[in-house]
């Protein structure tokens, strides 16, 4: 919650890039503590300073990267957010097992260092710099990041300051930024994407990966538990590629729609199997099947509910409302995964893990029903035409019906197409 609040108050403050180079600082405190202090009471100190610098971090990498995206690739960069996060869990769990903690604090404080030593060259969002007034720098910014000649980078420039006039006057008062937030377009972008995110907690994604392992026990799948997390964890990280390649052809919705589909099949039948193992049932003939269900609703997740509410938020919200809704998902995204991390094991350890995946099945089947109704495309559209669809919107009715109506035509479309 710290890290969320502090993420979105630098971000505007100070800018994008600036604060994503700020959480590192976090990170590199965090493992310098793991390594130099080895004490019980120093984990915890440092798990909290590493968690300060991740909600900074998931509250300002959508925006950054929404910012400086081509419209016909925004949504694979935002997928990218979430595939990272599968590949930083692939490495510590294909590292940690085998080595000290020590060691392995040291292996990721090294990439922390190898991000700071070349985002740092980076130019900071062009988004920001205009709505800072600082025309200079945004062209730079434009030309660096899209290639393009200077009077194309003027163009997009001018597009960008009247996309943040239209949103109104930035200030930097907070209660100006939560006023912002709670204006119609972006109340309903809001519960839009705390509905995404709330169904990556509830379909028991995070809780399983962290009890995976003794999931693997309880199952009597044979194989030692942590190589059959590594596969998981492989698996899922190559899916979630899947998706970075396939998101601008195939775009959001189908893929949120077939992703919370196959994860609820996926889910009731391990919730299936768990229970005819719970009684006693001989199932030595299929035993691996847990480990091909896992894996299998590794691959639904990934293709959609995984990695592609990340790319909502920076399409969705307009530049002066990112920050505080980011910083508000984020903290949302937080309680809930604390909640559900609780409730399975109290819940598991009662009643049986099975009770627990017919849940997390059902909580899916929700998920595919809320997408169906409420969830627009956004694919190849600009940030004036998503604005437009989220005007159209009524939450009692299907959007489904709407987001097939052609977006409106406005003058140079093929400029307005470029911005966010």
């Amino acid at each position: 919650m710290i890290g969320s609040f502090l993420g979105a108050f630098l971000a505007d403050r100070f800018g994008r890039k600036l604060c994503l180079l700020s959480s590192s600082l976090f990170y590199i405190s965090g493992w310098l503590i793991v390594i130099c202090l080895q004490s019980v009471s120093w984990l915890y100190v440092s798990r909290v300073i590493l968690g300060v610098g991740v909600g900074m971090s998931y509250t300002t990498n959508p925006m950054y990267v929404s910012e400086v995206a081509d419209t016909n690739i925004r949504g694979a960069l935002g997928t990218l957010i979430a595939v990272n996060v599968f590949t930083g869990s692939l490495i510590t769990c294909s590292i940690g097992p085998f080595v000290s903690y020590t060691v392995l604090a040291k292996v990721l404080l090294a990439i922390v260092i190898i991000f700071v030593a070349t985002f740092i060259f980076f130019p900071e969002s062009p988004h920001y710099l205009a709505m800072k007034h600082r025309e200079s720098q945004a062209i730079a910014a434009i030309i660096y990041f899209k290639g393009c000649s200077n009077a194309e980078a003027q163009d997009e420039f001018n597009i960008i300051m009247k996309s943040i006039n239209e949103d109104r006057e930035n200030t930097e008062r907070l209660v100006d930024r939560i006023r912002r937030l709670l204006s119609p377009n972006n109340l309903k972008a809001f519960f839009m994407v705390l509905g995404l995110i709330a169904t990556q907690q509830l379909s028991g994604n995070f809780t399983t990966m962290q009890y995976l392992p003794k999931l693997f026990k309880e199952a009597n799948i044979g194989i030692d538990g942590n190589y059959a997390t590594i596969i998981v964890l492989a698996v899922g990280l190559v899916s979630g590629t899947i998706s970075t390649m396939t998101v601008e052809k195939a775009g959001r919705r189908p893929l949120l729609m077939i992703s919370a589909l196959l994860c609820a099949l996926t889910l009731m039948a391990l919730s299936i199997y768990l229970l005819f193992n719970s009684w006693k049932m001989d199932l030595s003939a299929v035993n691996l099947l847990p480990v091909i269900l896992v894996i299998l609703f590794q691959i639904a997740y990934q293709v959609g509910i995984g990695t592609l509410p990340n790319a909502l938020i920076g399409e969705l919200f307009p530049t002066t409302a990112k920050s505080i809704a980011g910083a508000a998902i984020t903290i949302s995204d937080g309680i809930l995964g604390f909640i559900v991390s609780k409730w399975y094991q109290q819940i598991s350890d009662a009643f049986g893990e099975y009770y627990v995946y017919f849940f997390f099945a059902g909580s899916c089947l929700v998920a595919f029903i809320f997408i169906w109704i409420f969830i627009p495309e956004t694919k190849n559209k600009s940030f004036r035409d998503i604005q437009h669809e989220l005007s159209t919107i009524n939450f009692r009715l299907a959007v489904c019906r709407c987001s097939n109506r052609r977006p409106p035509v406005y003058r140079n479309q093929d400029v307005d197409n470029q911005v966010v």
